[in-house]
């Protein structure tokens, strides 16, 4: 994305609202999360220079890393694996009011 593109897209916003919205960087995962998507704050924006000339930067609040992949790996086959087992255990219950009803209602 080019600035000019970039400072179109906060004018086309800016216009359509009477808020002032948080601005935040969004942090995507590779494995799902519960809640508001992962993001942080910007700290400030700078034009970059000599080797950085022609480019625009946006510094985060926090420091950005790329995510260890071994557990990002790890969390995912996690989720699978959780994913799974509530399958498993929706099947079961289903399987247990069957045969609770054959035998008639009682409680085993």
């Amino acid at each position: 994305m080019k600035l000019g593109e970039f400072c179109d897209k906060i004018n086309l916003y800016t216009h359509d609202r009477n808020q002032d919205s948080e601005v935040v960087i969004e942090i995507s995962l590779p494995y799902s999360t519960i809640g508001s998507t992962p993001s942080v704050g910007i700290k400030s924006v700078f034009s970059g220079f000599d080797w950085d000339a022609g480019k625009f930067f946006i510094r985060p609040e926090k420091d950005l890393t790329y995510p260890n992949e071994e557990f990002a790996e790890g969390m995912k086959k996690l989720q699978d694996k959780c994913g799974w087992l509530e399958y498993e255990n929706r099947g079961l219950k289903t399987e247990i009011k069957k045969l609770k009803k054959l035998l008639g209602g009682n409680d085993v």
